[in-house]
């Protein structure tokens, strides 16, 4: 793991040095689950949300293109206490390697890997999560001066666990193939190179 985060910090200091861009540092909170499909069992409340921090680096591909590569640690896996999900907080260090559309406002897509750092599993164990997650990121922002707002939906495209669970009252079976599924609201800063 920790060559990992070393050789994506590599990566993005080489990118420093020979492009002329903009590093960025943000925060925010996620509203994230272990869904059986695209924001299937999805829920917003009082205990769904959890937190990402990271930075970024920036460089114009075109006038109006930009690659935007992040590294980031983010709290993920379902925080809300349902009958039918799998209770597991889990944490990843991710890379976003996002592009950047237009300029005000801004659209971002593109692919994400994330390395699984620690699984907390609040009741019943289901066995262990794939250490390897990749998806899919599309956001929106709007940069104010120096100040950048964004608002993110990561969906992980590889099965991380699959679980049959059946009990003697119905309504408590779960029957889940599990992908990530990330909201995020992130507020950072820009820093021109």
């Amino acid at each position: 793991m920790k060559k990992n985060l070393f050789i994506g910090l590599v990566i993005l200091i080489s990118f420093n040095m020979y492009s002329q861009g903009k590093i960025g540092v943000f925060a925010g909170i996620n509203a994230s689950s272990l869904s059986d499909g695209f924001l299937k069992s999805s829920y917003i409340g009082s205990n769904s949300f959890s937190f990402h921090i990271g930075g970024l680096y920036e460089f114009p591909l075109t006038e109006k293109i930009a690659f935007r590569p992040k590294l980031l640690f983010s709290q993920q896996g379902n925080r809300e206490d349902f009958d039918n999900n799998i209770k597991y907080e889990t944490s990843y260090i991710n890379i976003p390697l996002d592009f950047k559309f237009f300029k005000k406002p801004y659209i971002l897509f593109g692919p994400q890997v994330g390395f699984l750092i620690d699984t907390k599993k609040k009741e019943i164990d289901f066995g262990d999560l794939e250490s390897l997650d990749y998806g899919l990121n599309l956001g929106i922002g709007i940069d104010i001066k120096d100040f950048f707002i964004e608002f993110n939906i990561y969906q992980g495209l590889n099965k991380l666990i699959e679980v049959e669970y059946k009990q003697t009252n119905p309504f408590r079976d779960i029957d889940i193939e599990a992908t990530n599924t990330v909201l995020q609201l992130t507020l950072g800063y820009n820093l021109d190179l």
